[in-house]
């Protein structure tokens, strides 16, 4: 079976490493043949995440330029698709020319997407988002009107994509492997009572140092001001408690130290096994409901209890009480978080189960199968 692969992004991309890049060694390892087109290479990460209100000149440039490399590669799929056996986009539009040249071809299409980009309900800060998204809402049933099957995150967006074509439901998935790899030695450093710590998180009093950790970009780092409240009140019960942020800058508590890095893929792991407890904080509304709850399963991968909103699939991989707590105002944030910061044991506990909840339902070795047999039957028919 040979398949020709369309992604959005690169590798560094979290969307298209996990819902395309991280399924080709195990396709290979089937004798499958895999080719790969990537509009939006990982050069051009850095525009993608530039934001309207700031710069709006330097997005406009960066939507130009990938409007031209969405043609340019559509073009070069429609050619290349003669020769495979299924075509795969990964959450690429193409423009109304490029689509009709599919239609008359005979290769069946595979679309996968993993945010509710059908959605123009929110996110109109900006007149060129706003435009983008009208795009999104006119593209995104054209492309599902040429697909055999879709390729969906959670039951939110597979609802819409339902009314087109065939849906698979494959949430994350997360590769396991790296976080099983062994560990280099913590650097030590003091806890709140002046002795050595081993960087896993306060001591079993509660009372030593305990770090809240968080990963995204600079997008939805705006989702920690939902618990900012929440925040303050716990800097000031727990003087050891710290806040991490992985891939974006926030500004957060005068109470609280915050601590900000920027994303790197071959520090990812070493930055999520470093936090105590993983933060997902979102609103509640169309764009959010239709997210994958990737950073829950980072987190919980990594052994590492969770508060999360319970929006969309974050209440079906979240069990409350069980793997972390659902938190839906200030209130349960503070409570969630005091009992996990003064409470190691059931941290670790939470952990464990967080763990066993991925493997079993969410790891890409529990999923690629799935994406492996519905590759087949899309080529057969």
């Amino acid at each position: 079976m040979r398949i020709l692969f369309v992604t959005q992004y690169g590798r560094l991309a979290a969307s298209s490493r996990t819902r395309v890049f991280q399924y080709l060694p195990y396709l290979a390892s089937l004798g499958v043949e895999t080719q790969v087109i990537t509009v939006l290479p990982d050069r051009a990460i850095s525009g993608s995440q530039v934001l309207v209100t700031r710069n709006p000149l330097r997005k406009i440039l960066y939507y130009t330029w990938a409007a031209w490399r969405t043609l340019s590669c559509g073009l070069a799929a429609r050619r290349r698709a003669r020769v495979v056996d299924v075509l795969f986009v990964q959450k690429v539009i193409f423009p109304a020319p490029v689509r009709w040249l599919l239609r008359q071809g005979r290769t069946p299409l595979v679309y996968d997407f993993d945010d509710a980009i059908f959605t123009t309900e929110v996110r109109r800060a900006h007149w060129l988002v706003a435009c983008k998204e009208r795009r999104n809402a006119r593209g995104l049933p054209a492309m599902l009107g040429l697909a055999a099957a879709a390729v969906v995150e959670n039951e939110y967006t597979g609802s819409f994509a339902s009314r087109y074509c065939r849906v698979c439901t494959i949430t994350g998935p997360i590769d396991t492997a790296p976080f099983d790899a062994p560990a280099a030695p913590a650097e030590t450093h003091q806890d709140g009572n002046g002795d050595p710590d081993d960087g896993n998180g306060p001591d079993d009093t509660g009372g030593g140092e305990c770090v809240l950790g968080w990963i995204g970009s600079g997008t939805t780092v705006e989702y920690l001001e939902l618990i900012r409240p929440a925040l303050t009140a716990l800097a000031r019960r727990f003087p050891g408690l710290r806040l991490r942020v992985v891939g974006a800058q926030w500004s957060g508590p005068a109470e609280l130290p915050v601590e900000c890095k920027p994303w790197r893929l071959e520090e990812e792991v070493a930055d999520l096994t470093g936090f105590d407890i993983g933060l997902m904080p979102i609103a509640d509304d169309p764009w959010t409901r239709g997210k994958g709850g990737y950073k829950l399963l980072q987190y919980m991968a990594a052994r590492t209890p969770v508060v999360a909103s319970p929006v969309g699939v974050n209440a079906q991989i979240v069990a409350d009480g069980v793997t972390g707590f659902w938190a839906r105002d200030d209130e349960a944030w503070e409570r969630g978080l005091a009992q996990l910061i003064a409470d190691p044991a059931q941290r670790r506990a939470m952990g464990a189960n967080g763990r066993r909840v991925v493997d079993q339902t969410y790891s890409l070795q529990a999923q690629q199968g799935r994406l492996a047999q519905l590759l087949e039957e899309v080529a057969a028919r």
